[in-house]
């Protein structure tokens, strides 16, 4: 059974994905919403070294932050669709994903000190 972090992190892949081939943008936006997407996908198999997968996890959060600032000073910034915000919602994913990795962490170090 998969850990609900796995499935947070996959999700907020595919939404930062989707939100990739729907809208587009410039390419900016383009490369920032692919660099969310490839560090969700990166940390999902690093499982076994939760402080590495805690801090990687924070690239694809400050990727979703500067697309939303290069969305604010794009030429389309008045007009905003149903597909920006995927990215909110990805980045809600990573902060649950992330919670629960430094929960894991805790939890594994308060046992090696009962050890």
């Amino acid at each position: 059974m998969l850990r609900p972090q796995t499935w947070y992190l996959a999700a907020a892949a595919l939404l930062t994905l989707l939100c990739c081939i729907i809208g587009g943008g410039n390419v900016l936006q383009v490369v920032l919403l692919i660099v969310s997407t490839v560090g969700s996908l990166a940390a999902i198999p690093l499982f076994n070294k939760r402080p590495v997968q805690a801090m990687l996890c924070l690239v694809p959060m400050v990727a979703l932050l500067a697309w939303y600032v290069a969305l604010a000073a794009g030429a389309d910034a008045t007009v905003l669709k149903w597909y920006h915000a995927l990215p909110l919602l990805s980045l809600a994913l990573l902060v649950l994903a992330r919670k629960g990795i430094v929960h894991d962490e805790k939890v594994v170090r308060s046992y090696d000190r009962i050890r």
